[in-house]
């Protein structure tokens, strides 16, 4: 916080200077000021939370100063200091929102109970502001969500446009017409999330759209619409000069692409419709940018898929996995899938059409082995997203997937002996880089059963009580050592120094190095 003191008389200012202990307030930084312009110049450069004010002034007396904080629509706590003991001087004090009143000549104690008063009234007012703000801004970010969801729908097909949608359209300030539509699957999104963004999915997305951003600017304007987890349209309207030059749409989508591997580690497939479509084609122009996309190789991105080799068949291992589900034993599960996808790796290629299949396959394998396991009940929740695109994150969900059908009767005593073991190796090993994923391949659970079960046993998530480990560590290493925050942030398994601070912040409420000051100073 900041305090400005201004007072025509030298050996005021200097007084109220030397009679505060300002750091026990909180206060970083004192302002002076000779007269009510020069107040005003820096209220208007720095918005200190306090004014000490004189209210005899040459140039802009007190009055005329408080006067113009209020018309400005300043917040800054206002403390009268003044030798006149005369209510009009007092009246502009009320007027401006003033905590205090004093003459002089004043005593230290009188000084710091308005200092107190000044400051709590400022994080008073500056709580208000920010809870306002945070409002406003889960408001507009439910709104655009929603938006997000009525148009991904329409794209998709599932409903006609109609006029909500033209306003939508123009809300997020796309033409209407002369469009580029490129669908986009990001391939290592899950891994992603888990690694860079310790399951931050909100943060990851905050990410793409800011350096799809920076990319697109110099292009036109540009709509990222997310039509599931594995899916995203990417619609763009070429501006100016880019209109006109030929294979523009590509060279950009191929910045982008580009850009989300070098900035995040993010690897996607792009599928380009090659025509441009209007607001009301915009979903058979969806359709041939999946059309382009499904001749992909995954095995090599960038070449059209198509060896003639016989392609081996998921439902072959019916039987095998069967026998592994009824045994429970994961590890025959987990031998035999891997068996299976390296068989794919070893024919050379695969195209997204083909893993498109091997995903329903084994979605129509996962829905048999659940009831045949649990007559008369529910299917068990383990399909598998259709939209996978690369082959590890499929064959680890798969496995995963299977898991989860052998959890669902497995012994509990086991069970809770697992999510123990769990337990006890995140305190041995938080500072490594651990998610539920790594967990899930390391203990054998799937990672849907060690987030319920961890839940269950200890009330409480398993990355929160990840965090707060690491947030105990931090403060003690914040009080005891003098390592820098960078340095602080590797050993406790972030990659990211800014985003250890943000997560630091959110858990005390302050930054890492205002932690350490407080804390010393106290």
């Amino acid at each position: 916080m900041k305090v400005l003191i201004a007072d025509d008389e030298e050996h005021v200012r200097e007084g109220i200077e030397l009679a505060v202990d300002w750091g026990k307030f909180g206060i970083s930084q004192r302002l002076t000021a000779e007269d009510g312009l020069q107040a005003l110049e820096l209220i208007r450069l720095h918005n200190p939370a306090v004014l000490f004010c004189d209210m005899s002034m040459p140039h802009m007396g007190g009055t005329e100063l408080l006067q113009q904080l209020r018309e400005e629509g300043w917040g800054t706590q206002v403390i009268v200091v003044s030798g006149y003991d005369d209510f009009p001087y007092t009246q502009a004090a009320i007027r401006a929102n003033g905590v205090d009143y004093l003459l002089k000549p004043f005593r230290k104690s009188d000084l710091e109970r308005a200092l107190t008063r000044a400051v709590a009234a400022w994080q008073k007012q500056e709580n208000s502001l920010r809870e306002d703000r945070e409002t406003e801004f889960r408001i507009r970010k439910a709104d655009a969500l929603l938006d997000e969801q009525k148009l991904a729908v329409y794209f998709k097909g599932e409903t006609p446009l109609h006029e909500g949608l033209r306003s939508v359209f123009f809300k997020i300030g796309l033409p209407m017409e002369q469009l580029r539509v490129a669908l986009v699957l990001p391939r290592n999104r899950t891994a992603l999330i888990e690694r860079r963004f310790f399951g931050d999915g909100e943060l990851f997305v905050f990410a793409v759209n800011n350096i799809a951003h920076e990319t697109l600017k110099s292009y036109g304007s540009y709509y990222l619409c997310r039509l599931d987890g594995y899916q995203w349209l990417l619609i763009t309207a070429a501006e100016g000069s880019a209109k006109a030059l030929p294979g523009e749409h590509r060279r950009y989508m191929d910045k982008v692409k580009e850009a989300w591997r070098s900035t995040l580690g993010l690897e996607v497939l792009i599928g380009l419709c090659e025509t441009e479509a209007a607001v009301e084609t915009l979903p058979a122009a969806s359709v041939a940018a999946r059309s382009a996309l499904l001749k992909c190789d995954l095995l090599h991105p960038g070449r059209p898929a198509g060896s003639g080799k016989q392609a081996p068949r998921l439902m072959d291992q019916q039987l095998l996995l069967q026998t592994a589900l009824n045994n429970e034993n994961k590890t025959y599960a987990a031998e035999i899938i891997r068996s299976f996808t390296q068989a794919l790796r070893d024919r050379g290629d695969l195209s997204l059409k083909e893993l498109h299949a091997y995903t329903m396959e084994a979605n129509v394998l996962l829905e048999r082995a659940s009831r045949l396991r649990n007559p008369g009940a529910d299917a068990a929740d383990a399909s598998m997203p259709l939209w996978i695109s690369d082959l590890d994150e499929w064959e680890k969900l798969l496995i995963q997937s299977w898991w989860m059908l052998i959890e669902e009767k497995g012994s509990e005593s086991s069970g809770t002996h697992g999510i123990q073991a769990i337990h006890d190796y995140i305190h041995r090993h938080f500072q490594e880089e651990l998610s539920l994923s790594s967990l899930s391949e390391r203990f054998r659970f799937s990672p849907q059963y060690i987030a319920k079960k961890f839940k269950e046993l200890y009330n409480t998530t398993l990355m929160t009580y990840l965090t707060e480990l690491r947030m105990e560590k931090a403060k003690s290493l914040l009080l005891h050592t003098d390592m820098t925050v960078s340095a602080m942030a590797g050993s406790l398994g972030y990659t990211d120094e800014n985003y250890f601070s943000k997560v630091f912040k959110k858990h005390t409420g302050v930054s890492p190095l205002q932690f350490r000051k407080q804390r010393r100073d106290s």
